[in-house]
């Protein structure tokens, strides 16, 4: 997620798979999550503002925006295929000139590629609040290895093995993840 992570746009899922390995604490790494109301009105669909999973530390910017625009914007950048949450985090990305978006979904992560930005899935949430100094090597493993077997995040068991090796690797200062 770069050098600092200071702010992100967020898609629903890394906020609803962190949410129901009760991880959510670790966007904690971000100093703000921009996140587009249609966004915002998913993710409440699975997590209560006032759940005790949803920490009060994130700085959390709502923003609404104008239908028009998250049309024309979709319209010219062929934006089509993907879904109204996932369209309105490119125009808040473009719009805040932020770089990194949150998802776990394969097709945002190549759109974002295509327009120069840094995807960032759950997983890698994870590997920056372990970097960060937010988790532990343990914690981190846990977490990842939940994903897997309690969130509705498709992840297979390679990846997140591939995860942790790359985990230990920094630890013992044979791995970057800057």
């Amino acid at each position: 997620m770069g050098a600092e992570c200071l702010s992100v746009v967020t898609d629903a899922g890394p906020m609803i798979h962190l949410a129901e390995i009760d991880c959510l604490h670790v966007l904690s790494v971000c100093s703000q999550l921009h996140v587009p109301d249609v966004v915002w009105q998913e993710i409440l669909g699975h997590v209560e503002e006032d759940d005790p999973k949803f920490p009060d530390m994130l700085a959390v910017q709502h923003h609404v925006l104008p239908q028009q625009e998250v049309e024309e914007f979709t319209s010219t950048h062929n934006l089509e295929h993907l879904h109204a949450g996932e369209r309105s985090c490119f125009l808040l990305c473009h719009t805040l000139h932020i770089s990194t978006l949150l998802t776990d979904d394969l097709a945002v992560r190549d759109a974002a590629r295509q327009f120069d930005m840094t995807p960032v899935g759950s997983l890698g949430v994870l590997v920056r609040a372990f970097h960060k100094g937010f988790l532990d090597l343990s914690e981190t493993e846990e977490y990842m290895l939940d994903l897997q077997d309690k969130s509705s995040l498709f992840v297979t068991k390679t990846v997140v093995e591939l995860a942790i090796e790359q985990l230990h690797q920094y630890r013992f200062g044979r791995a970057d993840f800057s």
